[in-house]
């Protein structure tokens, strides 16, 4: 008896034991679930969290997740997108690989296939890659979006989906034209500068002649005489275009002073519609700010893109002139905080083609019929010249069959200016 029940309690142990060591896997995996959920739901939260619009696909190319920001940024709403292979709707109207789709399809050698931008392997992450592109629907204007995406691996080194992020650049590539526009500007200006004068210098030479051979000529001499009116007249047209060259390349040597603009924009606007059958609505704040200005550039700012403005509209449309006071807190691309002028001139008329914008400071860039003296591509480039030499700023928007809006900043002379 004593050894049976010796053998039965030895059987009762290894049962007890077995029980206990099942109990203890049971809880081990669930413990081990359990913390790979709440890794899991870290893991979601930490991308439903991120600024950054992300959103991840599986091996299938479905959507896995797609957090806040990039919904912010879509209005396409996870419950609608998450399961489902359109991922491509963020960006394209028909359905195409996204830079993610190549990634996970290990096509990289595909990139530049589908994207016209810059693309590069990531410096930071083995299996990423970047793509630099613009986006033209998006937004009001398009959006530059640094795109990254990398593949994601599971503990076995398997890939089981990619993640991909955009980078709203826009500003950014804004500030690089705007800097390679001004470098390219000032060392052209520089070239012109030097060829101006010395051209002026020679033109007033040969004018001189000109007039006097002009005055020694009889009166019988009725050919000669009228080729040197010709002459003059040539001569005056390149000495002025000598002037505005010289005017782009310094904008002109600005003799500043203290002004009230409202008389220079009413006058403006005069000058410019007097014989128009086009409209110009003028609407100056009443407490305009003064500014330290060259009166007669300034003026020669204004009439030239009331000008364009006049020119661009056609019958039934109109043009517009604001003047306003504004007080930045941030910086507007080359302006620091402060208070300023700000000069708007729009209009309604044929607008600027997209691929034209920014271009339209350059010099001798224009979209006129080169016709006579006019059309010679200069009056935006020494627009721009002139207000840069009076630390200012000029901006424009335009849509093409919409209106063009150009936008001056001056800066206001006011003793508590210490914004």
């Amino acid at each position: 008896m004593y050894g049976v029940d010796r053998v039965m309690n030895s059987h009762f142990l290894i049962f007890i034991f077995i029980v206990a060591l099942s109990v203890m896997v049971a809880v081990t995996f669930i413990y081990v679930m359990w913390r790979g959920r709440r890794d899991e739901l870290k893991l979601i939260n930490i991308i439903h969290g991120s600024p950054i619009p992300t959103f991840v696909i599986s091996k299938d190319h479905k959507v896995m997740y797609w957090n806040r920001a990039l919904q912010a940024l879509s209005s396409i709403r996870p419950r609608e997108i998450v399961g489902t292979d359109q991922h491509w709707r963020i960006f394209y109207k028909e359905k195409r690989p996204c830079l993610a789709d190549i990634i996970l399809d290990k096509k990289v050698e595909q990139i530049p296939q589908f994207y016209s931008g810059q693309w590069a392997k990531s410096n930071l992450l083995e299996e990423a890659y970047e793509v630099t592109e613009f986006f033209p629907e998006l937004g009001e204007k398009g959006i530059w979006f640094r795109i990254t995406s990398a593949a994601i691996r599971d503990s076995s080194g398997d890939i089981f989906g990619a993640m991909e992020t955009l980078e709203d650049i826009t500003e950014q590539k804004i500030a690089e034209e705007e800097l390679l526009r001004r470098s390219k500007v000032e060392s052209l200006g520089m070239f012109a500068d030097g060829v101006a004068k010395d051209f002026d210098g020679l033109l007033t030479a040969i004018l001189r002649n000109v007039f006097l051979a002009k005055i020694s000529a009889t009166d019988e001499d009725k050919i000669v005489e009228d080729g040197l009116a010709v002459a003059e007249r040539a001569g005056l047209q390149a000495k002025e275009l000598a002037h505005r060259l010289i005017t782009f390349a310094q904008g002109g040597y600005p003799v500043r002073k203290l002004e009230n603009l409202e008389p220079l924009l009413r006058e403006s606007v005069k000058n410019v519609f007097n014989d128009s059958q086009v409209p110009c609505e003028i609407s100056i704040a009443q407490d305009l700010w003064p500014s330290e200005i060259d009166s007669v550039q300034i003026k020669q700012v204004i009439e030239n893109i009331l000008i364009n403005a006049r020119e661009a509209v056609s019958d039934g449309g109109i043009v517009e002139l604001i003047a306003e006071n504004i007080v930045t807190e941030t910086n507007i691309r080359t302006l620091g905080r402060g208070r300023y002028i700000r000069i708007i001139i729009k209009d309604n008329g044929v607008g600027i083609p997209k691929e034209n914008l920014s271009r339209i400071f350059d010099p001798y860039f224009t979209t006129k019929e080169k016709s006579g003296r006019g059309g010679i591509g200069l009056g935006l480039a020494i627009c721009d010249s002139i207000i840069k030499n009076h630390e200012g700023l000029i901006t424009v928007e335009s849509v093409a069959n919409v209106g063009t809006s150009f936008s001056i900043y001056l800066t206001a002379a006011l003793k508590d200016n210490t914004t």
